[in-house]
Formats: structure tokens, sequence, C-alpha cells
């Protein structure tokens, strides 16, 4: 399935769909590079998208499509957010579990593709790689927080 079918067939998020990276925030889509723009399905504004649903909710920011085969795509989950201290690790894992709940409840096509969750950090990162902090978040599947994020590199295939 393609990212654009599956976000027109989940009811909260249907008109949010925008082409490329359009439906990142531009101080966000600045964090951003991508060379190859071919290979982009689109983006949404989840938080945007969510608010008024779940308002409360520790929403999860983005959603962005890239072409990974002929016949699917791959949804990159972004989240920006600080990390400038080991407090905002639990901030960006609960917002990854409220991200994985709702995609298990309200976004049944999105959950069945094949996904990478990423933190992109808004500022410094006081907080090394080898740090228990780092194990945790590499234990939820979550990329270690990164100033750039490169949407090449997460499209490739993983190196054996």
């Amino acid at each position: 399935m393609t990212f654009e079918k599956a976000v027109r067939s989940t009811a909260a998020i249907l008109d949010h769909f925008q082409k490329g990276l359009q439906g990142i925030r531009e101080a966000d889509r600045n964090r951003l590079q991508c060379a190859d723009t071919r290979r982009l399905r689109g983006s949404v504004d989840l938080d945007e998208a969510l608010r008024i649903v779940h308002p409360n909710a520790s929403r999860w920011d983005y959603a962005i499509g890239i072409r990974d085969t002929l016949s699917a795509d791959l949804v990159v989950w972004i989240e920006a957010h600080p990390a400038s201290s080991s407090r905002h690790v639990g901030d960006v894992l609960k917002k990854l579990l409220w991200l994985r709940e709702w995609r298990a409840r309200e976004a049944p096509a999105l959950d069945k593709m094949p996904a990478r969750y990423c933190w992109v950090a808004t500022g410094k990162i006081s907080f090394p790689g080898t740090s228990p902090e780092a194990r945790r978040i590499a234990q939820q599947g979550l990329r270690f927080p990164t100033r750039k994020l490169d949407l090449d590199e997460l499209a490739r295939p993983p190196r054996r």
C-alpha cells in the first residue's frame, strides 16, 4: 500500500496529507535533508491533525512516506523535540507509546507499513550514544536523536 492511500484511509488525518515535505512545519523541515526528493510520497503533521481529537495526548509530530520498493512505501515517524536533558527521553518515549497505540487503534493501514522511528533534536543533545538513556531509546526501536536527519539514509536497505 502507498503512504497516501494509508493516510487517506485513516479518518482522523485523511484531509491532512501533503505532497513532499509540505506537511512538516518549516522550522522542522530545515532539520531534514533529502537529495532524492522523487522518493518522497508525502507527509502529515500528526500533532496538528490530531490536536482536537486528542487534545490531552502526548501526540507524535510527523509521518513522512518514502518510496521503499516499487510496491511498498516506508513510513518515517519523526518527533522534533529537545534532547538537552535526560528527562526528555521519557517525554519522547511516552509519545512513541502513544503513537503505537494510536496506530493500532485508529490507523491500521499505517500500522501495517514498514516504519522507522526518529527523534530530531531541536537543540543540543546532552547525553552520549553510550549512555543508559541511549540504551532505553534503542530498546524501543527509536533512533538516537540527531540534529539533522538524512531521509535518503533511512530509505536505503540495511547493510549486512
